[in-house]
């Protein structure tokens, strides 16, 4: 399968983030992956690991030439990342996520992205007790279920490419209304 994006920054490496990073490169679905966090301890194992080439700490410096910002952070803080990396993405960009609560996240997320950028909800049905950068597993994904949420400002590309990328990693996927998610 092609690449469906050449640099992604994934707020939040932890387990889920890191996860759909370490899959999604052994799968040859994305090229560069720059991860956003807070915490220099666990990005730098996220580094070490090889789940992510470089990071940042500031979400404009890490969204920079991204063709997929994936927010994978607590949900109240998901739109608060993206109107900060927003002024980076351009019109092409990708926005998605990794969280359970979709209505909310949907309207506020899109509320805060520039026009020709595109918000495709996800909520990918996987993990375990573990967190961070170290629990990070390639296989995480495989034969669970991903929910996409579609919204206002998804294009039928974007969520094409969402949808492939959660498949690509192991995943099966079917979409819904985010109210009804």
């Amino acid at each position: 399968m092609p690449r469906l994006f050449e640099r992604v920054t994934i707020a939040g490496v932890g387990l889920i983030g890191g996860s759909l990073a370490l899959a999604a490169r052994a799968a040859g679905l994305v090229g560069e992956v720059v991860g956003l966090g807070r915490g220099t301890a666990n990005l730098e194992e996220a580094r070490r690991r090889g789940i992510v080439d470089r990071y940042s700490h500031d979400p404009q410096e890490a969204a920079r030439d991204a063709d997929l910002l994936l927010l994978a952070v607590p949900v109240a803080t998901m739109p608060v990342v993206a109107r900060s990396a927003a002024p980076m993405l351009r019109a092409g960009a990708v926005v998605s996520d990794a969280g359970s609560v979709k209505g909310t996240v949907v309207r506020d997320v899109e509320a805060v992205l520039p026009p020709g950028v595109p918000f495709v909800g996800a909520h990918p049905i996987a993990g375990t007790e573990e967190s961070g950068a170290a629990a990070a597993r390639a296989d995480l994904y495989r034969g669970a279920r991903c929910i996409l949420t579609p919204g206002p400002s998804s294009t039928a590309a974007a969520v094409a490419k969402i949808r492939a990328l959660w498949e690509g990693v192991g995943m099966e996927v079917v979409e819904m209304d985010a109210q009804r998610h």
